[in-house]
């Protein structure tokens, strides 16, 4: 298995679930969030595609922990963490008030 990049969440300016990520045989997760915006990002895994739990990452810049990234005015930022046995992820826009949210990740075997 190799490296894979993939977009969830592409200049959006709504709510919404984003794509939904199978992450079966990857160990590890980068995540990128991009643009200004004002709203919430949560992080959520499932096993099966209908049940889904927040999912903490680490913080690349600060290495704090985050279930729910909720940013005021500008989004940029970078988080990481290992995948332990889920098979979907997804970036859910939770809250939206104003701007433009992306967001990329790439997958590590």
């Amino acid at each position: 298995m190799l490296y894979k990049e993939s977009t969830l969440q592409n200049a959006v300016a709504a709510t919404g679930n984003g794509v939904q990520l199978e992450v079966t045989g990857y160990s590890k997760i980068a995540l990128v969030l991009s643009g200004t915006f004002v709203g919430t990002v949560t992080f959520e895994v499932s096993l099966d595609g209908t049940v889904w739990e927040g999912f903490a990452m680490r913080d690349i810049d600060n290495a704090t922990i985050a279930y729910v990234l909720s940013l005021a005015t500008s989004g940029d930022g970078a988080w990481s963490d290992l995948l332990g046995g889920w098979r979907y992820f997804r970036a859910r826009v939770s809250a939206y008030t104003s701007g433009a949210i992306t967001v990329k990740v790439g997958l590590i075997p």
